[in-house]
């Protein structure tokens, strides 16, 4: 790390955590008050929206919102969104987050501003959190002050204990919230043409963003060969920062991490190279292909938890001429055992309640 930036992250610590501090000797934190806070929407989603449902039908608590689309493009604006977010921490007895939130790793938190991680996405597949390599070595280290973390299923709780440095005991396998959703959902038959969903995984640095969109474009390109013409829907990152693009008439680009999870079921395909959405699918029973052509290199840089290709047991890629071929030849008639096997152990609770398993945890701290 630079001298200037070691130099900037010091200061931001220093300021951040006198600023929280100032703000919890003024009140403390208001009796019974829950944020809901997120810096990658405008508005909340996935976890924090369905468990923010069971704190409404409840009726008993002081219910705030904090949302920030962090995209890069306003130092200032992320600034003063910082700002808030540690004044809105210091006056919240309960305090919910759904993904990284760099303001909370800048202080000294009192207990009684009780921290719980809501994680995004589900399942342990790519590394992410604590686990990336070097990820410790910052001079504010990312991924602490968390008292609480829900996860889906049991068998991940080896990987977020190190993703996020917490005792596992304070890793709870609930389920998550958003997938009551998905239970009640059933894949959708549509006329006209088949459609398919494309969802590459965000990398970090402009080098990291320019590859991105390399392989974005190459897909759209190549997608002109698939017969017959088939929809395509490209789902980017949200912290993608995504240039105009001119796009055939059949080619859907956009970004919003709601709208994704709405056009599941009527996805006659997926694919993706490391995003855990390829879990969310797999409760479809649809196929799922993925296009990895940097997985030595991936791999490398961040990681797995598991053995990815087995794991998924999905066919895999590394050319969209390749990848272009086997959906026109092998997708209509593919055995789809090991989509169902996916689905299996993905979701070990499918009774619609892990919403409300969360919420009766949380409301006890009150």
């Amino acid at each position: 790390m630079g001298r200037l930036k070691t130099i900037k992250l010091s200061l931001l610590h220093g300021s951040f955590n006198l600023f929280y501090q100032a703000c919890y000797h003024l009140g403390g934190p208001r009796k019974r008050r829950v944020t809901f806070a997120t810096m990658r929407s405008a508005k909340l989603n996935d976890n924090l929206a369905a468990l923010r449902r069971e704190f409404v039908r409840d009726g008993t608590t002081d219910i705030r919102e904090f949302c920030y689309h962090y995209d890069r493009s306003s130092k200032l604006g992320f600034l003063w969104a910082s700002i808030k977010a540690l004044n809105a921490l210091a006056h919240s007895e309960l305090f919910i987050v759904d993904d990284y939130f760099f303001p909370l790793y800048a202080i000294n938190k009192h207990a009684d501003n009780q921290v719980v991680q809501m994680w995004h996405a589900i399942g342990s597949l790519k590394k992410f959190g604590l686990s990336l390599p070097h990820a410790d070595q910052s001079v504010l280290k990312p991924h602490t002050n968390y008292d609480w973390v829900f996860i889906n299923a049991e068998n991940d709780k080896p990987a977020y204990a190190d993703a996020f440095d917490i005792d596992p005991d304070h890793i709870l396998a609930t389920g998550e919230p958003m997938m009551d959703r998905l239970m009640t959902t059933q894949p959708e038959n549509h006329p006209g043409p088949k459609r398919l969903l494309y969802s590459p995984t965000y990398r970090p640095g402009a080098d990291g963003e320019a590859q991105v969109l390399n392989y974005v474009q190459d897909f759209i390109k190549a997608s002109q060969q698939l017969r017959p013409t088939w929809d395509i829907y490209i789902s980017l990152h949200p912290y993608l920062k995504l240039p105009s693009l001119s796009l055939p008439s059949n080619v859907h680009v956009f970004q919003d991490a709601e709208r994704v999870k709405t056009i599941m079921p009527s996805m006659d395909l997926f694919i993706t190279d490391y995003s855990s959405l390829s879990l969310n699918f797999s409760y479809f029973e649809r196929p799922i292909l993925l296009f990895t052509p940097d997985y030595d290199a991936y791999m490398a840089d961040c990681g797995f938890y598991v053995d990815y290709y087995q794991y998924l047991g999905a066919p895999h890629f590394d050319t969209v001429a390749n990848l272009v071929t086997y959906i026109n030849q092998q997708v209509p008639t593919m055995d789809l055992d090991y989509v169902k096997a996916l689905k299996a152990k993905t979701f070990p609770h499918q009774d619609g309640r892990n919403a409300q398993r969360v919420f009766q945890h949380l409301i006890k701290l009150l």
